[in-house]
């Protein structure tokens, strides 16, 4: 049995797409072959220009470093590593310095209302401030092309829409290009495009 067939999508530098459909439609899948996460059985996927069946898993992962963000439904922080390092650690496998990571860090930190929590552990922030470190992180590298997966799934409606504030303005100031899945059809009518997955297939809302 095929999750999806027949998919055909072009994205565009800096659009913002969402991608909407029952759970167990494939969006997720879908997401993680955009990605290069996972492979398709047939079809072809390019990346920034990039056919990603071309590319070794060490390659994928380079360009993954290089210009590709996430931003996960369970934040996927490392617990034993405060906000800061959290943050830094993109950078840090880069390449760049302790100190360029560090002031790039600080300053997406500060930029997102936590410059007070910089040297907290995941356990000690709530849910919005997980998040908000998650975004941070996702953004430290400046990457093209940012994959969303439910970015506002675990938390609360007031928290929910502050993050999507705050995503929608990282978007804005770094003219990332946005693909996200989420359940939330508010979240999704803020995107320039809006995607439904259905039996397989995908299909443009109106």
């Amino acid at each position: 049995m095929s999750i999806l067939t027949g998919v055909d999508l072009l994205v565009k530098p800096a659009q913002t797409i969402a991608l909407v459909g029952e759970s167990g439609s494939g969006k997720s899948t879908l997401l993680g072959i955009l990605a290069g996460l996972d492979d398709g059985t047939e079809g072809e996927v390019s990346l920034l220009g990039q056919r990603l069946d071309r590319l070794d898993e060490e390659r994928r992962a380079a360009l993954r470093a290089r210009d590709v963000g996430f931003v996960f439904q369970s934040f996927m922080l490392v617990p034993t590593l405060t906000a800061l390092e959290n943050v830094q650690l993109p950078a840090l496998l880069r390449g760049d310095s302790e100190r360029d990571s560090r002031e790039q860090a600080q300053q997406l930190l500060a930029q997102l209302g936590l410059g007070k929590r910089l040297h907290h552990l995941p356990a000690q922030l709530s849910g919005g401030e997980q998040q908000r470190v998650a975004l941070a992180r996702a953004f430290s590298g400046r990457p093209r092309v940012l994959f969303a997966d439910e970015p506002t799934g675990n938390l609360d409606r007031q928290t929910g829409e502050r993050i999507a504030d705050l995503l929608f303005s990282l978007n804005r100031d770094f003219a990332t290009t946005l693909i996200l899945v989420t359940h939330d059809l508010t979240l999704a009518a803020r995107c320039q495009r809006c995607l439904r997955l259905q039996d397989g297939t995908l299909r443009e809302e109106a």
